[in-house]
């Protein structure tokens, strides 16, 4: 009789314990996903024929906003061909994610004189 109540206890505190890690992991999948895998993003502002910031310092894995407020069409065009953002056009984005840590310095393919950099370490 002591083995099965010995079994059965046993059987009871395991039962236990996966209740226990069940209810730790019961928050929505939303709240999880939001919490351990969201993306870095920064945003870049094309304006008055410049970029802002000129210069941004983010992380590897972070995903780059290019919003254009001029009015006329302008490229985040990267000096190394490591990136093109194409033609935004005024009033629109374009993301550029970046993997690798670096220096890159960019420029506007229209307006060579706009120019940018993005550090990633």
């Amino acid at each position: 009789m002591a083995a099965n109540r010995s079994t059965i206890l046993s059987a009871a505190a395991l039962l236990g314990l996966s209740l226990a890690f069940t209810a730790c992991g019961s928050g929505s999948p939303s709240t999880i996903r939001s919490t351990t895998h969201r993306a870095a993003s920064a945003a870049v502002r094309i304006s008055g024929y410049a970029f802002h910031p000129a210069t941004l310092t983010i992380k590897p894995g972070t995903k780059v906003t290019f919003t254009n407020r001029d009015q006329t069409a302008h490229t985040a065009t990267s000096t190394s061909s490591a990136f093109d953002t194409g033609t935004v056009p005024p009033g629109q984005s374009k993301a550029i994610t970046f993997t690798h840590p670096g220096t890159y310095p960019y420029y506007c393919q229209f307006h060579a004189f706009m120019r940018g950099t993005i550090i990633v370490k």
